[in-house]
């Protein structure tokens, strides 16, 4: 299978945390309410201390790798991976005390296990890194939107006081790398309203995803080194026994010595293994995004994107 990544271990993608299941709470446990919430811009109270936020960064940076999700500056990464300078619960001024709360509980399904072992102390200094994030997002939006003083260093005058975007590419070109022998997008994606397809349609993809940046992001797929096949359904496989018997379903781990598969009920099947039988074929239906990664050119990236944006 491509060991390549999409979802990392880091452990805060809050403000997009409402969406979907919320499975995997520990028992008498559940996330939080309000984790859709958007926050203000600036985040509400003071701005953190600096100490907090110098020990909180060795948190995101490293300890729990959240910046490799997210991003250094919180905003969001591969994988759509959410903007948590929006969250309202991640920008509250509360020392930390929701934040601990959802991230002991964790979001299993999402890629992002529980961190029961977080102390206070530590999500009072996550909690300063992140709203440092938030007022530091706030800040870079003021500049963009008012240049002059306060405006976001090495942005050319000529730009000071516009709105930009990452919309920048040709949507003709990206139409044609979406349909192209290297894109192959349309061979899965229908962009006709209404029309059956393989894979997701796409006919009204930017008003799901309104923001560029973040229907870039889930266009550019990428997984963690924390991935895991089962956390979803994305990979299959396929035993084959020597005399001809197969059985077949998601993978939840394979090794020399077992295989293990689920239903779609999540009842999980162990099989040992041994000298490589059965045989184990993988087919991962996400394979063609990830053996596009490397294919990409920065105009290819721009263009599709300027040609998703256009799918309203």
């Amino acid at each position: 299978m491509h060991k390549t990544t999409l979802f990392t271990l880091a452990v805060i993608a809050i403000a997009g945390a409402a969406e979907g299941r919320l499975g995997g709470a520990p028992p008498g446990q559940s996330v939080p309410p309000g984790i859709a919430a958007l926050a203000p811009s600036p985040p509400a109270g003071p701005p953190p201390d600096p100490a907090a936020v110098a020990r909180g960064a060795a948190l995101y940076d490293t300890t729990l790798n959240c910046a490799a999700c997210h991003g250094v500056t919180g905003r969001g990464g591969p994988g759509n991976a959410p903007d948590v300078t929006k969250s309202a619960l991640a920008m509250q001024p509360d020392d930390g005390r929701a934040l601990a709360a959802f991230l002991r509980v964790g979001r299993v399904e999402k890629g992002m296990p529980a961190v029961p072992t977080l102390t206070a102390a530590q999500a009072a200094d996550l909690s300063a890194k992140l709203r440092s994030l938030g007022f530091a997002a706030a800040q870079t939006a003021g500049a963009q939107r008012g240049g002059g003083r306060g405006a976001r260093p090495g942005l050319p005058s000529a730009l000071a006081g516009q709105e930009l975007s990452i919309v920048v590419g040709d949507p003709a070109l990206g139409k044609t790398f979406f349909n192209g022998p290297i894109g192959q997008c349309s061979s899965c994606h229908s962009v006709v309203d209404g029309q059956p397809s393989s894979a997701a349609n796409l006919a009204h993809i930017a008003t799901k995803y309104p923001e560029p940046k973040t229907l870039q992001n889930t266009m550019l797929l990428n997984r963690g080194d924390g991935w895991s096949p089962r956390t979803g359904k994305d990979v299959t496989a396929t035993i084959t026994y020597q005399d001809g018997r197969t059985l077949k379903g998601y993978l939840s781990s394979v090794s020399d010595f077992k295989v293990v598969i689920r239903d779609d009920n999540g009842t999980e099947t162990v099989m040992p293994r041994v000298d490589g039988e059965p045989r184990v074929a993988l087919t991962d239906r996400l394979q063609h995004h990830l053996d596009l990664l490397p294919k990409y050119s920065d105009n290819d990236i721009h263009n599709l994107t300027a040609y998703l944006v256009t799918l309203k």
